[in-house]
């Protein structure tokens, strides 16, 4: 008896705050949707042109497979933890926004170095998760052990693959 009448009562108001909810889900996927792609960070961004061109001939953005790797899928989490990538998102984006406007000139390397040093094992093992059986036998203990210890620095995938996503 007390169940019915609480639905009576909030229920209208619950299904419209999970109509509201998926409405603010689905706009914010169709407005990150533009600036996600690879061209936009090149394009848009003057300071990433150079990256986005090294991207452009890289195994990430050019392979005869034709499989591509957008900046985003590196750089940020899994699209697939929706939060959590979209606060990067966002937090990356007005982080860049505020450097650009506000911050001190671009250095490439500096970048290039922080951006290394933040890479984990766990970005790079989101794709290639098949590893050792793609591994050839010179690879394999280094491959084996990265994924044992993915936290260990000297175990790190950016340790050998330096220029994996960028040349």
């Amino acid at each position: 008896m007390l169940g019915w009448r609480l639905i009576r009562r909030h229920g209208v108001s619950f299904a419209a705050g999970v109509v509201v909810c998926l409405a603010a889900y689905l706009a914010l996927g169709a407005a990150m949707e533009p600036v996600s792609r690879s061209a936009y960070c090149g394009g848009a961004c003057h300071e990433m042109n150079v990256s986005y061109q090294s991207w452009e001939i890289s195994r990430h953005g050019h392979n005869p497979s034709g499989n591509r790797t957008d900046c985003i899928d590196c750089h940020l989490p899994p699209r697939e933890q929706f939060i959590r990538h979209a606060v990067a998102k966002g937090y990356s984006g007005a982080k860049d926004l505020y450097q650009h406007k506000f911050g001190p000139d671009y250095d490439r390397e500096a970048m290039r170095k922080r951006v290394l040093a933040e890479m984990a094992n766990t970005t790079c093992l989101h794709c290639h998760d098949n590893l050792l059986a793609r591994a050839r036998s010179a690879a394999l203990e280094p491959h084996r052990s990265s994924i044992a210890k993915p936290d260990a620095e000297e175990f790190r995938c950016v340790k050998c693959h330096e220029d994996a996503g960028h040349i």
